[in-house]
């Protein structure tokens, strides 16, 4: 009896990615694609509002967010129709402990991610541009810069932030603006709003 070579198989699998890897994968790329879609549209506005809560049988829960990207930001009361849209969901017993962890953050930003991409935002069909990380210091000095602009106190930004739900003080505008604490995606956007300010 002879030896057959078969030749390998090099097809890739039409079979959809693991939860996880997928995941994995926007976390990756939503930095890029949030400064990517500043730079394209700096007047446009990414929100993420939850769509539902399913508490299953065995006690874990799922979140589900649903995505609306603009690429101009609608004036205030005017209903508008987005430019794209993008959901996600996080679970409590996801494969991933990020997602686990932290369900609603998790989902918020895939959601925004993928809002961004279906936009055409890094969406694979053409190379993205390399970009550096921007420091915390960087931002800080943008967000100082923006409040200048502005003409608003540290003390007013800090009220305008807590209006809006978070718990911000003007020693947490100070210690933004001073590299000496991160902002969040969330903060960016309403500071995009309140100051206009750009990452």
């Amino acid at each position: 009896m002879t030896d057959i070579d078969i030749p390998e198989d090099t097809r890739k699998s039409r079979l959809p990615k693991p939860h996880s890897q997928v995941m994995d994968e926007e976390f990756v790329t939503a930095w890029e694609r949030f400064a990517e879609f500043r730079e394209q549209y700096p007047d446009g506005y990414v929100e993420a509002t939850l769509d539902r809560v399913i508490e299953h049988p065995d006690g874990h829960v799922t979140y589900v967010m649903t995505a609306a990207a603009y690429m101009v930001r609608p004036g205030f009361g005017v209903v508008a129709r987005p430019d794209s849209t993008g959901w996600s969901q996080g679970s409590t017993k996801d494969d991933n402990p990020i997602i686990a962890g932290s369900p609603i953050e998790s989902a918020e930003t895939i959601a925004r991610s993928k809002a961004l991409k279906n936009l055409g935002i890094l969406d694979g069909s053409k190379p993205a541009k390399a970009r550096e990380p921007r420091t915390d210091e960087q931002n800080g000095a943008d967000v100082a810069a923006a409040r200048g602009r502005a003409v608003l106190s540290q003390k007013e930004l800090a009220a305008q932030m807590s209006e809006r739900g978070f718990p911000w003080t003007q020693a947490t505008v100070s210690q933004v603006e001073k590299g000496e604490r991160p902002l969040r995606l969330t903060e960016s956007d309403h500071l995009a709003e309140l100051i206009r300010f750009r990452t």
